[in-house]
């Protein structure tokens, strides 16, 4: 068997070889328990017959063969292995071929760990993964390398190219090159469908000596292509209310800024999603952060119709189309209104006007700063935010403060933050 070496820079590294049986690159600093190679057979039984690297590979019965110590001792050296595979029926030699290399002089990627690039949803088929350039280098000239990418390529949709050379064929599985490459789209990608892809590139010498592995995360970078939608085309609401017994006849009263009813949209890009009025009312209002409509004023008519439009905040920014609420006033009589009992009596007082104040994205900085405090008629008065809030908060004394540091951007097409107030006197248990 004929072997030939030949002297390279840094040190004797066996360059070209004109062997019999194929060679495999070991770099020194593997870690024992490093799979060199498995030999699968049928029903075969495997076993090292080598009793002098005996002490630096085992040869398991299921045929793996792995290092069992460090093999700097054998560096720059040749090493010859006798396989004996046994069946019931026959057994036959295999001789396995490795050369241990200083790692430096081997075949690696200049990154080391995972490398990370994004790419824009919907780009055109050719555009570059916004990466670092790729190349594979040794100590030594391996001359060109051939790249693939080996996994995670779900329907090929990437594939490689040299690098500023903008032309590619989505069936070519390799380049060969002796400069830097590039991943690019074949096709465009879709969020909703596949928000990251994790790749791993192969480099390879023309010999097929000395490989090495790259890991690359792709993730595609979501863009606003979807626009937000009703869950129901129509919705219809039914608004009670009672006649008025001291007014003329037919007459009714309705209670001002009572919940009529909530529209629900959904955002595909996952955005967040708010609510406005296609044509301003004064029958009704409508809560952007919510959906929920708010009877604003009397009705002049048995029926009514809204127009109810959803935005999201994606850049850009995209509405859905309008869904039709209508509503439906109802004049019952106090009789056939359910009676409410009560251990403690409360007076209900009208709803103070909507106290509308405005502020600059700087005077929410600071989470717990002041921002304003609500007024009071009388001492006893203490005040409770109705519902959650993200942005503030409300102190029994009144005072507003910053609960979450304020986004403009996050605040939606109205850009303002919205919230009902409870107060309760405690001279005489009402409510306003």
């Amino acid at each position: 068997m004929a072997r030939r070496v030949l002297a390279c820079a840094g040190g004797a590294l066996l360059c070209a070889l004109g062997v019999a049986h194929a060679l495999t690159l070991l770099p020194h600093d593997v870690r024992p328990g490093h799979e060199v190679q498995h030999f699968i057979g049928n029903h075969s039984r495997y076993t090292l017959l080598d009793p002098v690297f005996s002490s630096f590979f085992t040869l398991l019965d299921n045929g793996l063969l792995m290092t069992t110590a460090d093999l700097t001792p054998l560096l720059d050296q040749p090493v010859s292995l006798a396989i004996l595979e046994q069946t019931p029926y026959s057994s036959a030699a295999h001789s396995l071929q490795l050369y241990v290399v200083d790692r430096r002089r081997m075949l690696h990627f200049a990154a080391t760990g995972l490398l990370i690039g994004g790419i824009a949803e919907n780009a055109m088929p050719g555009t570059t993964v916004d990466l670092p350039p790729i190349k594979a280098t040794a100590l030594v000239d391996v001359g060109p390398i051939a790249y693939k990418i080996v996994k995670g390529n779900k329907d090929g949709v990437f594939a490689l190219v040299e690098k500023e050379k903008g032309d590619f064929d989505p069936n070519v599985r390799s380049v060969v090159t002796e400069g830097e490459i590039q991943i690019v789209t074949t096709r465009p990608l879709d969020t909703e469908l596949e928000s990251m892809y994790k790749l791993v590139i192969q480099a390879t010498d023309v010999h097929g000596v000395s490989k090495a592995k790259l890991a690359v995360q792709v993730d595609v970078v979501n863009e606003n292509d979807n626009a937000p939608y009703f869950e129901k085309e129509v919705y219809f609401f039914t608004v009670n209310g009672t006649k008025d017994e001291n007014g003329p006849n037919g007459t009714a009263r309705w209670q001002r800024f009572s919940n009529i009813g909530k529209v629900k949209a959904n955002d595909a890009d996952d955005d967040r999603v708010y609510y406005s009025l296609m044509s301003p009312s004064n029958l009704a209002v409508i809560v952007p952060q919510t959906g929920e409509l708010i009877l604003a004023g009397e009705p002049d008519s048995h029926e009514a119709e809204l127009k109810v439009i959803a935005h999201d905040t994606g850049i850009p920014p995209r509405e859905s189309k309008p869904t039709r609420v209508f509503l439906e006033f109802v004049v019952r009589d106090r009789k056939d209104l359910p009676t409410l009992h009560r251990e403690k009596r409360r007076v209900t007082r009208a709803v103070r006007p909507t106290k509308r104040i405005e502020f600059t994205e700087a005077d929410g900085e600071v989470e717990g700063r002041n921002v304003f405090t609500l007024e009071k008629e009388t001492d006893r008065e203490t005040f409770k935010i109705r519902d959650e809030n993200l942005w503030v908060t409300v102190e029994a004394s009144g005072v507003v403060k910053v609960k979450k540091k304020w986004d403009y951007e996050e605040l939606g097409p109205e850009k303002t933050i919205d919230f009902w107030v409870t107060i309760t006197n405690a001279g005489n248990g009402g409510k306003s």
